[in-house]
C-alpha cells in the first residue's frame, strides 16, 4: 500500500502519513487513524488497546472553562473517577463528595474557607454537584460505601441542613441498584481489628488489566496509591470494614433515625 493510498483510506493528506512514517510527528489520533487502516477488525487486542487510547485522548468536562473553579483538587478525583466500574470508600468522619448535597458541600467549604483554606467556594459546589453524575447517572459506577456512625450522627452542619442531607442520603441508599451504604458501628466486629487511620477510596477500571488505584484522604492532598501490592491492601481491609458493618436495610433504618432525631432536635 503507498503512502497517497494509505492517506486517502485514512482520511489523511499524504504530507501528514510521510511525517509519521519518517518519525517527524507522532500525534496519537493520526496515528489511530492509520491503525484503523492497517489492522483488521477482528483484532480484539487492537481494539481493547485503541478504546483506552481514544479514552485518554478525549477531554474530560472537569477540563471545561465552566468548571476551571473547581480546583485542581477535585479536578484529579474527577478525572480518577471517570469511567470507573466500581468505587468503594471508606469515610470516618463526614460523607463522602458523591453523596453530598449542595447545602452540605457549600457549608463545609465555608467551614474550611473560615479556617483559613484559598479556593472558590461556588465552582468548588459546583464541581461536587456535577462528579456525582458518576454515581447518579443513567450508567452510574457500582458505588459501596461504608461509614463510621459519627458521619451521620454528628451536627457539622446546621440541623436543618444535615436533615436534608439524610434524606438525601437515605433515597440514594434505598433507590439506586448500583448504589450501597452500610454504616459500621461501633460494636463492630473486626476480625483483627485493623482500623484506618484515614479516609480513603479504591477505584476498579472495566479493563482487568487496568490497576486498582486508591486514594488516601488527607486534609490537605490525596495520597494516590498505585503499587499492585499496596493497593490489595488497601481492598483487602474495606472487605473486612464491609463485611463487619452493618446490612444496607439495618443501615438505612439507622440514617432515618438519624434524620427523624435530627428533626425532633431542630
Amino acid at each position: 500500500m503507498t503512502g497517497a493510498v494509505l492517506g486517502r483510506e485514512a482520511g489523511l493528506d499524504r504530507t501528514a502519513v510521510s511525517k509519521v512514517e519518517n518519525g517527524e510527528r507522532r500525534p496519537l489520533d493520526t496515528i489511530l487513524r492509520i491503525l484503523d487502516v492497517l489492522l483488521p477488525e477482528s483484532d480484539d487486542r487492537y481494539r481493547a488497546l485503541q478504546r483506552v487510547a481514544r479514552d485518554g485522548l478525549a477531554k474530560g468536562w472537569w477540563t471545561e472553562a465552566k468548571y476551571a473553579a473547581m480546583g485542581d483538587r477535585q479536578a484529579r478525583t474527577a478525572d480518577i473517577e471517570a469511567g470507573a466500574r466500581a468505587i468503594r470508600e471508606y469515610q470516618n468522619s463526614l460523607l463522602p463528595g458523591l453523596l453530598q448535597t449542595e447545602a452540605y458541600a457549600r457549608h463545609r467549604g465555608q467551614v474550611a474557607l473560615d479556617d483559613g483554606a484559598d479556593f472558590d467556594l461556588s465552582g468548588t459546589v459546583a464541581g461536587r454537584m456535577r462528579r456525582q453524575l458518576q454515581v447518579s447517572g443513567p450508567d452510574g459506577s457500582e458505588y459501596d460505601v461504608v461509614l463510621e456512625p459519627q458521619a451521620i450522627e454528628r451536627l457539622p452542619v446546621p440541623p436543618a441542613v444535615m436533615r436534608e442531607q439524610l434524606h438525601h442520603l437515605l433515597d440514594l441508599a434505598t433507590t439506586r441498584e448500583n448504589v450501597s451504604v452500610r454504616i459500621l458501628p461501633v460494636d463492630a466486629r473486626l476480625g483483627r481489628g485493623y482500623v484506618p487511620r484515614s479516609p480513603f477510596s479504591l477505584y476498579a477500571y472495566p479493563d482487568p488489566e487496568d490497576l486498582t488505584l486508591v486514594a488516601v484522604d488527607t486534609v490537605t492532598t490525596d495520597l494516590l496509591v498505585t503499587e499492585a501490592q499496596e493497593a490489595q491492601r488497601y481492598a483487602r481491609l474495606f472487605d473486612q470494614l464491609r463485611d463487619a458493618a452493618l446490612s444496607p436495610e439495618a443501615s438505612a433504618d439507622l440514617i432515618q433515625k438519624a434524620a427523624d432525631l435530627v428533626a425532633a432536635d431542630a
